[in-house]
């Protein structure tokens, strides 16, 4: 069976995520491009004889990259020789505003690609009684035209065949006029093309990148006097010349005797007082749902966890192994996995703002508080984004061409709140803060919404001293375009769930497996040799003597002399050198500190089919008598876990994103610095 390579090319927000969904389902993998940390989104179908192996290209509106993820399509459909170079490109483009999208469509069918024209979004289009002569647009742009429906799937069966009957149909030539005329012949006999569109591209970019160096180039230009910029814009306003003489022949437009539903609602969304209101009441009603809903699935992983720890105790002898999977391994994984329950719920309402076009308005809205803090406008996408993870986030912070904007947004996204910190602080709120309701509000929902408030806050406020520090070259504005609003599709929230959520666990269960192993060995082991099992194994009780033996036991191994070492450095903070061992493993990733935690109390407390709420509150200070989880620990705990970098994944994706060490070494001592200095004063002030 032969292979196809395909290219899936569009402008942001027309539906290419969708229709990617739809076309490769669940056989899909998430990458980087070569050579560059982009998210790369790559997945294959089937169809008649044909395997078709598509890449998502992220969003541009035109050939000529203003960031780096338009510079990822520059290259994939310029390099021949890019492991991603399609064979053949689909160009989706939004039947609401074909204008824009056939600007960048006639580029890519100008460098000499098989390009099929994809229109999506009929049904908005006829809303707003717009009629689209699909046929004549197809013999127009000299390439078969499909309409298709993402959302719903229909109309993919007719991208499928006419992907694969595609061929390349020579378009008229492009004109790069008489000026420019014998500087595009000259880099067309350089280089041996015939394509007068991929010479003058070259031009106008003002490098070369598929043939490897450009000095000849950069001559033909001095020699030229050629201002590739200026190319740029000629270019442009000929295409849409010529677009507009097209769509006065294939699209007509009937009067509109209606109001449309997004422009109502938009009166209030985005509305420069109920707007904040709206944003902050859907805030409050999500981290309320985050424990109501997922209290019920919660207990029953924690219960199903806590009979499989007595189920393995109970059938294997007492010994190494024994420990190892009841006290180490299960207890790790058994507590991160309770909390996928609220993390669902999380992202799935995150996904929902996104499919129904609301996150677009939040955006938008929140723009106008984000410019006196220094931040670019596009800033706003990767703070929203870190809500899921802070790694992407930094990523997705290379499409703000202002060098000293995107650091400032790379600098401060770590402060906002994501998924990892999710499970750290419904733990900690679940021991510290009392069950209190009323009616359909919970106190613990009020907290956690304060968690995530803080963090934005945090973020708000790093960014203005960075703002007063690094100064800016020149002003930018956010541009970006509103869709209209849509009924979400179940089918595509569900594949965007199950990818992040599987990357969250995978991505977690790595870390913490290794680390669960590594604690359970430094537990079970001290200078003195094999100390945990020098008493008889524990059944389901015991009494008060051997949970202070199992105490003493853990304190005497290597992971006690460890703890006990650090405890001086935190114990102005109200931890103890249990926590202290928490905080150095989640160093690695911040989840870890739950499973480390859980371990730690598994290998110090006889009562290791507790859950580790329980055996949370239990903990007894022993020169106090008092908890050691009050208010005073717990809510230093939150503070530290707010502002602490607890992330080495993300302190390296900073690294490459930076090109140097300088600012992750700058990051991480800042944020442990704060980090420490605010703990130290919450518990001074709760104590």
């Amino acid at each position: 069976m032969k292979t196809v390579k395909l290219a899936l090319v569009g402008n942001p927000n027309v539906g290419k995520t969708t229709l990617f969904n739809k076309l490769t389902g669940l056989h899909q993998k998430i990458g980087n491009y070569p050579g560059v940390t982009i998210d790369k989104k790559s997945g294959f179908f089937k169809y008649a004889d044909t395997q078709f192996q598509i890449v998502d290209l992220p969003g541009t509106y035109s050939l000529y990259p203003s960031s780096k993820d338009e510079e990822v399509v520059f290259r994939v459909l310029n390099e021949p020789q890019n492991a991603d170079h399609p064979d053949k490109v689909i160009v989706l483009a939004d039947a609401t505003n074909l204008r824009r999208s056939l600007l960048l469509f006639q580029q890519v069918q100008d460098l000499g690609l098989p390009v099929l024209l994809v229109l999506n979004m009929m049904d908005e289009g006829q809303k707003r009684r717009v009629t689209i002569d699909t046929e004549g647009l197809a013999q127009e742009v000299s390439t078969a035209v499909v309409s298709v429906n993402a959302r719903k799937g229909t109309g993919l069966e007719q991208v499928k065949e006419q992907v694969r009957i595609l061929h390349y149909v020579k378009p008229p030539d492009f004109d790069p006029g008489f000026l420019y005329k014998a500087s595009v012949e000259a880099v067309k006999i350089y280089h041996e093309m015939d394509n007068a569109y991929r010479a003058w591209y070259y031009l106008a970019c003002g490098r070369d990148l598929s043939f490897g160096g450009d000095n000849h180039l950069q001559q033909l230009i001095r020699q030229h006097k050629i201002v590739p910029r200026r190319l740029q814009i000629k270019e442009t306003f000929e295409r849409y010349k010529k677009i507009e003489g097209i769509l006065s022949r294939v699209i007509f437009e009937y009067p509109k005797s209606y109001s449309r539903f997004s422009e109502k609602i938009d009166r209030y969304v985005t509305h420069a007082f109920w707007g904040y209101w709206i944003f902050f009441l859907l805030l409050f009603l999500i981290f309320q749902g985050v424990y109501f809903w997922a209290e019920g699935p919660k207990d029953c992983i924690e219960g199903f966890f806590s009979n499989l720890q007595r189920w393995i105790h109970s059938i294997l002898p007492v010994g190494p192994l024994n420990g190892l999977l009841s006290q180490g391994i299960i207890p790790g994984l058994g507590t991160i996995l309770a909390f996928v329950p609220q993390i669902v719920i999380l992202f799935f309402f995150l996904l929902l703002m996104e499919e129904s076009g609301y996150i677009t308005r939040v955006i938008f809205l929140m723009d106008r508080v984000m410019r006196p803090f220094g931040l670019n406008g596009k800033s706003i996408v990767p703070l929203i984004s870190s809500t899921a993870c802070a790694i992407p986030a930094v990523m997705s912070a290379r499409n703000i061409e202002n060098p000293r904007d995107r650091l400032i947004t790379i600098l401060v996204t770590p402060l906002i709140t994501c998924s990892a910190r999710l499970p750290v602080y419904t733990l900690i709120i679940a021991v510290i803060i009392p069950d209190e309701r009323w009616g359909i509000f919970q106190l613990k929902g009020l907290i956690l919404m304060s968690m995530y408030l803080l963090g934005v806050i945090s973020a708000l406020g790093v960014a203005m001293v960075f703002h007063q520090v690094l100064k800016r070259p020149y002003k930018n504005y956010l541009i970006m375009e509103i869709p209209s609003y849509k009924w979400p599709v179940l089918n595509n929230m569900g594949i965007s769930l199950w990818r992040r959520l599987k990357t969250f666990i995978l991505g977690a269960g790595k870390i913490i497996l290794a680390v669960s192993v590594i604690l359970w060995v430094l537990g079970s082991f001290g200078p003195s040799g094999d100390i945990i099992h020098s008493a008889d194994g524990a059944v389901s009780t015991l009494s008060e003597a051997e949970e202070e033996l199992g105490s003493r036991r853990l304190e005497q191994s290597y992971l006690g002399i460890i703890g006990k070492k650090i405890e001086p450095v935190i114990r102005p903070l109200g931890y103890d050198w249990k926590i202290g061992i928490g905080l150095l493993s989640s160093l690695a990733a911040r989840e870890v500190f739950i499973s480390t935690m859980a371990s730690v109390y598994s290998l110090g407390d006889g009562e290791v089919f507790l859950t580790l709420q329980q055996k949370m509150r239990r903990e007894i200070r022993p020169e106090t008598g008092r908890p050691v989880y009050d208010l005073a620990t717990g809510g230093s705990l939150l503070i530290f876990y707010t502002f602490a970098m607890q992330c080495m994944s993300t302190l390296a994706v900073v690294r490459k994103e930076t090109k140097s060490w300088k600012w992750p070494v700058i990051q991480l001592i800042f944020m442990t610095g704060l980090a420490y200095f605010v703990s130290f004063i919450v518990y001074q002030i709760l104590k």
